[in-house]
């Protein structure tokens, strides 16, 4: 639950383009731009996996980001929040999270996608009077 809260934070920040950061296809996924209709990624720029690929899927997504200067700040069995420092100062942050439509039996086979969401704010910001 806190992860779907904390997407939906992520994807509430305003202009839903702005949410949506520039990421290609890569290999063992297939474009999902209405993210299966699973709530929690709403406003995100998804792509869909059978569920036995996600885990590499969601591997070669971290390395592209980490290939562009981003940071692994944190993460769990189906999240990562990563970060990049920004030119003068701060950071910008996304959220990558994984769901499957858990009212389906899970098989191999089922269909899971990855979400990437900027996060509104800047977790890198200096605290007030500083």
């Amino acid at each position: 639950m806190m992860m779907a809260m904390m997407m939906a934070a992520a994807l509430s920040g305003g202009d839903a383009q702005a949410a949506r950061p520039d990421l290609p296809l890569l290999a063992g996924a297939a474009a999902a731009p209405d993210c299966g209709n699973q709530a929690v990624l709403a406003g995100a720029w998804c792509v869909s996996a059978p569920l036995s690929a996600m885990e590499g899927v969601a591997q070669a997504y971290v390395a592209e980001l980490t290939g562009k200067g981003w940071l692994v700040a944190d993460g769990g069995a189906n999240r990562a929040v990563l970060l990049r420092r920004k030119d003068g100062g701060g950071c910008e942050t996304v959220q990558m999270l994984i769901v499957r439509d858990t009212s389906e039996p899970t098989t191999a086979d089922s269909v899971a996608w990855l979400g990437v969401a900027t996060v509104p704010g800047d977790v890198c910001a200096p605290e007030a009077g500083q």
